[in-house]
């Protein structure tokens, strides 16, 4: 017997998954770590997500776009990325780079202030040819959001996921808002969703109640 045997008939899907997945986060991860990622968790991880922006300073980037795709993990690139080449004026680009390489992209607006409108019409255009997720909430303050509103209108636009900011169900040091995940569960399934859960008691809280 192994460990992982203890994981089998627990109602865990197998991949490619397409709900209950792990996303990973790449703060600039070299190949070899990558490989070390892959061996030891490879059948776990179903994303990478390349780090905020990091990806404009990553020489090596297709090598690792290439590298994560071989051992079954998808890449994907942060909302930081989207929301630099918002406020620079280089989505046009960004939108030929992604369709190029058809890498996924997370769409978000924690940091840069972009209307809703602009939101929805940048998701549905990248998701006419890649996998959307888009990230409701903020990095530096919490935002006031129609919640409901704001989850069914990103996944109309076309979003495949839509991912909870972590600082907004769970700010650092304090607790779990499950008023908020109730409200968002009343309006998405759960397998719709992404949270972030910043701390250990976050995740645990989401493991034992989703």
């Amino acid at each position: 017997m192994k460990p992982s045997d203890l994981l089998q008939n627990i109602g865990r899907s197998e991949k490619p998954r397409t709900h209950s997945i792990t996303v990973v986060l790449d703060v600039g991860l070299g190949r070899s770590a990558i490989e070390d990622l892959a061996e030891v968790a490879g059948a776990h991880v179903d994303y990478a997500k390349i780090a905020w922006a990091s990806s404009l300073i990553t020489s090596n980037l297709d090598k690792k776009v290439e590298l994560y795709r071989r051992h079954g993990i998808t890449p994907m690139l942060g909302g930081t990325l989207f929301e630099y080449a918002f406020l620079w004026g280089k989505l046009d680009s960004l939108v030929d780079f992604v369709r190029n390489t058809k890498l996924h992209i997370e769409i978000s607006d924690g940091v840069a202030d972009i209307s809703r409108t602009e939101r929805l019409r940048w998701i549905e255009r990248f998701a006419q040819f890649t996998d959307v997720f888009s990230e409701l909430g903020g990095k530096q303050i919490a935002q006031e959001l129609a919640w409901k509103e704001c989850v069914r209108e990103d996944l109309a636009a076309g979003s495949k996921m839509v991912v909870i900011e972590g600082r907004e169900i769970g700010p650092v040091g304090k607790e779990i808002r499950a008023d908020l995940i109730e409200t968002l569960l009343e309006v998405a399934d759960a397998k719709k969703l992404i949270f972030e859960a910043l701390e250990r008691k976050q995740q645990v809280w989401l493991i034992r109640n989703l």
